[in-house]
């Protein structure tokens, strides 16, 4: 079993929410796709700050997943 710290565990959600963002913005690069991720997931203009405080809420966590998956199926990428 892996043992880490909650912070831990914050910050490398923080950092996966980072990637998902860059990969929306930068290699879908669709106007549909964005306004899917910034109702349901990143907003627009996120900072790093921004991307702590929604990895420390579990739920909001877990919706900024389901709306990546839901991005990356309407782009055709899975």
């Amino acid at each position: 079993m892996i043992n880490i710290t909650r912070e831990e565990l914050v910050a490398a959600r923080a950092e996966m929410l980072d990637g998902m963002n860059n990969y929306i913005l930068e290699r879908i690069g669709d106007e549909e796709i964005f306004n899917i991720w910034f109702m349901g997931g990143v907003p627009d203009g996120a900072t790093m700050d921004d991307l702590l405080e929604i990895a420390k809420d579990d739920e909001l966590w877990t919706d900024c997943i389901e709306c990546f998956a839901k991005c990356c199926r309407v782009a055709g990428v899975i």
